[in-house]
């Protein structure tokens, strides 16, 4: 048999190709248009900066962040245990009020330095949204004649001048006002989360509405309407809720009082049968415990600005334990 070969033409061997790149993810592929075709789309993924809150207390701090959330970053500049009255802010502390975003103070006398900085323009020229808490608030005067404290007679209105009393925030309704006026002020600062602060501020307002229920059923089973405070820190709250300042142991920040003021706060602890004499944190207890020993009564403290155990910057948990503190001695 013959052997038939038959040969098959094809291809020789492919000589060496280059290689192809490896292809890109879907994630570079991405960020290549991104970057290449849609620069407008690359700036929109870059986080927004956070808002940047100056406040002068602790309280008004706190309500900044409540209604500023995740969006903002809040600044106290008077540390806690500091009385506002006398403070004297360090060039760092005046550092952080000029590079804020959005400025909260209280007015009316009780942070001096801040209205200075405003008027010094060192805070317009950075711009900033300007919250006074106390501007457009009728204020009670601070009296100085005692004898109309006892006699019950209600103290003179004006309208934020110094010299009114600043404590309004101590009014859990007058702080549901100042809420609102700082949720417009970052809505300025801030307007594309206009949605997420008033949001905030709606279930924030709920909360101060539910404390001001709470005090106002608390305060109306108190067999003693009567209390003697430090300084008057808690006007606002005893008008709110009935009760009674019946006396003042230092009228001015930092002035203490004479023999004769001391003799009268006596004489209205016994005439009124209040139980306690109310000091603060922030000041000396000395003089409170003096007048107290001498009147028979005790000394229980109550706290304007928190920021201290056991309920720290927690506006609601401050005056929830500043309620619990009345209750045991005018119960």
């Amino acid at each position: 048999m013959k052997c038939i070969h038959v040969a098959f033409s094809g291809p020789s061997p492919a000589a060496p190709q280059p290689r192809l790149p490896i292809p890109l993810s879907w994630g570079m592929m991405l960020l290549v248009l991104l970057l290449g075709l849609a620069p407008g789309a690359a700036q929109a993924l870059t986080p927004i900066p956070k808002v940047t809150v100056a406040a002068s207390i602790v309280p008004l701090g706190e309500f900044c962040r409540r209604i500023g959330g995740e969006q903002v970053v809040v600044s106290v500049l008077i540390p806690p245990g500091a009385s506002p009255h006398v403070f004297e802010p360090q060039p760092s502390v005046v550092a952080r009020a000029m590079a804020a975003r959005v400025f909260v103070y209280v007015g009316a006398g009780l942070d001096p330095w801040a209205e200075r900085l405003l008027q010094a323009g060192g805070l317009k020229a950075q711009g900033p949204a300007v919250v006074e808490a106390t501007a457009g608030v009728p204020l009670f005067r601070d009296v100085h004649d005692h004898q109309l404290r006892q006699a019950g007679k209600p103290q003179e209105k004006h309208s934020g001048q110094a010299g009114g009393n600043p404590h309004i925030w101590l009014d859990p309704v007058l702080a549901q006002d100042i809420c609102r006026r700082i949720a417009q002020a970052l809505i300025q600062a801030d307007p594309s989360h206009r949605s997420y602060y008033e949001a905030n501020l709606g279930r924030y307002l709920g909360e101060l509405e539910a404390l001001h229920r709470e005090i106002e059923a608390k305060t109306a089973s108190f067999r003693l309407k009567a209390f003697v405070c430090f300084h008057p820190s808690f006007t606002y709250f005893a008008r709110r809720y009935g009760l009674q300042e019946a006396g003042v142991i230092e009228i001015s920040p930092g002035r203490e009082p004479t023999p004769r003021h001391i003799q009268r706060l006596v004489a209205a602890i016994r005439r009124h049968q209040v139980q306690v004499v109310f000091g603060e944190p922030q000041l000396s207890p000395r003089v409170a415990e003096t007048i107290a020993k001498e009147a028979g009564v005790k000394v229980l403290v109550v706290d304007p600005l928190g920021g201290g155990p056991p309920y720290g910057d927690d506006y609601l948990k401050m005056m929830r334990h500043n309620l619990g503190v009345m209750e045991q001695a005018m119960r």
